[in-house]
This record gives structure tokens, sequence and C-alpha cells, in this order.
């Protein structure tokens, strides 16, 4: 019988994974496939219990259920430590952009045939500072702190439209920021409202938010969002929620294999959803980084 450790966090999006669990046990378990629990503390580092799990037994794969935040934790143990066995990712959390990014829905069903089919791609990560890696994206600026901001009840009671309400009520609070990037083909100065580095399609819950960022390119997409008038704003918002971002004149593009972003202003990141660190920073793209369970790649 093959054997998967269930990595969950039972605090993430609505909480319902905990009342699942013994479906998803059951169903695996008539797939031929054992899988072992393993509970995701809130604000705690699992990393020494993790470390002795994955030393005292061997795993055919492993899974990872709950929201952005959850998956950057556990990508950030794998690759640090040198795991190589194929991670599922079943989507817990409010926004769940990279989940959704290859393909995984909320159907319980769903999650379970895409492990047994054994589809596998190996994706990039970004890499910060040499340190810390993500599957999504980073920003700064304008929208950048939506998820840090939105209280857990306000997630839990109307989801994803609880980032959409703080993404409108941010709009008159807009700041501007000079911000330096260098790659290894441009170095770009420019007054902005937000920056973005994007590994996956999806952002702060927006599908498609550009739906020219691929995970397997070997390159990050570097967006910067100069800055603009209160109602080009608003008409920003909604070219962002309308999934047709890549025409607006108020944006530039570049993609690199790394780059270095600064700023004159003390300007925070977010990173796949979560508080980050301060610029400067210097991003690179690992490519391949992580095998990952799909639905689809588009």
């Amino acid at each position: 019988m093959q054997k998967g450790l269930f990595i969950y966090n039972p605090k993430s999006g609505d909480h319902s994974i905990k009342n699942n669990l013994d479906y998803l046990f059951e169903k695996f378990q008539e797939a031929g496939v054992l899988l072992v629990p393993f509970r995701l503390f809130q604000n705690d580092d699992c990393t020494s219990s993790l470390k002795e799990i994955f030393h005292s037994d061997s795993y055919s794969f492993s899974i990872v259920s709950g929201g952005d935040g959850s998956v950057n934790y556990m990508v950030n143990f794998y690759i640090k430590n040198g795991i190589t066995i194929p991670i599922g990712i079943f989507p817990g959390g409010t926004c769940n952009d990279f989940a959704r990014s290859i393909g995984m829905t909320n159907n319980i069903d769903d999650w379970i045939n895409v492990i047994m089919s054994g589809k596998i791609k190996e994706i990039d990560a970004g890499l910060i500072n040499d340190h810390h890696y993500f599957l999504g994206n980073l920003c700064g600026g304008l929208f950048s702190n939506v998820s840090i901001h939105t209280g857990n009840e306000l997630k839990k009671s109307i989801g994803i439209v609880a980032y959409y309400l703080k993404a409108f009520d941010a709009l008159p609070k807009v700041e501007t920021f000079n911000l330096s990037v260098e790659t290894e083909n441009c170095r770009i100065n420019e007054d902005v409202i937000l920056f973005l580095v994007i590994n996956g399609r999806n952002v702060a819950g927006f599908s498609d938010f550009f739906k020219k960022a691929d995970i397997e390119d070997g390159l990050i997409d570097i967006l910067l969002f100069k800055n603009s008038k209160p109602k080009e704003l608003l008409n920003l918002l909604i070219k962002i929620m309308s999934k047709e971002l890549s025409s607006d004149s108020r944006m530039i593009h570049i993609r690199a294999k790394e780059c270095r972003i600064q700023s004159e202003k003390q300007v925070q990141i977010c990173v796949d959803g979560e508080s980050g660190t301060l610029l400067p920073i210097h991003v690179k793209c690992i490519h391949p980084a992580v095998k990952l369970f799909v639905n689809k790649i588009d």
C-alpha cells in the first residue's frame, strides 16, 4: 500500500477541511493509499516535527491542504530540506491563487482524482534574497496589504469578496513611490503605485490577473503600475476584475530570470498573501523548483 503525508491547516479559509478528513482518508484508502495526517499549528514553526516525520518513514507523495500562506510555508520547507517527492495542493484558504492556477477546484473528489491520476509538472519558484521561496507572487504598494489587513472573520463570512471590498477601500489612500528595477537586460526608474513579481497567474483572489505569466518558463514577470488619477485607478481595478489587464497603458511589463528592486521610500512587500520583508530585494527564478500534482496547466 502506498503511503502519503497529509499536511493540513485547520484554520485556513472557512475551516471546513476538518469536517472532511474522514471522507478523504476513506477514499484514499479505498484506492490503496494510506494517508498519514499532520496538523499545522497557526503561527507555530513545525519545521523540527516535519523533519522528524520525513526522516522516520518513506512517503510516495505529500499533500498540503490550506491557503496560499500554508502552501508557501511548506514549499519553503520542501526546497530548503531537499525533499523531492511530488506535492499535491488541496485549496483550503480564501483566495487559493496558486492552487487555482494549476486547475485545482473546491471539489474533494476532484482532489483525489488529481492525485490518483499521477499527472506531475515541475514548477518554477521565485527566490527572495537567496532565502525565501514563493510560488505565486510578491508585491508592494497599492492593494499589496489587502490580504494582511483583511480580518479572518470577514474572510470566513464572505470569502473572496472581502478582498475586493478592501481593494476599493484602498483607492483614496494611494501613495506614489520611486522604484528602481534592474534585470539582466534593462534598468528602469519609475514613479509607481504598485509593483508585482509574478510566477502564477492569479493574485489576491483575482483570477487570470496576468494571463501571460507562465510557471514553467524559467522566468519571472515584473509588473509596474504608474501613478494615475483616482478615476483611472478605478478603471484599472475594473480591468483587473474583468481580466483585461494585459492591454493597460499604465502598466510596464518586464520578463527576466532575476531582478533587483529598490526604492528611496520604506516599502514592505507581501509574499503569497503574507507579510514580507522591506525593499531592497533581489529576486530570481528557480527552474524547476518543485514537483506538483496538477489538474491542468494553461
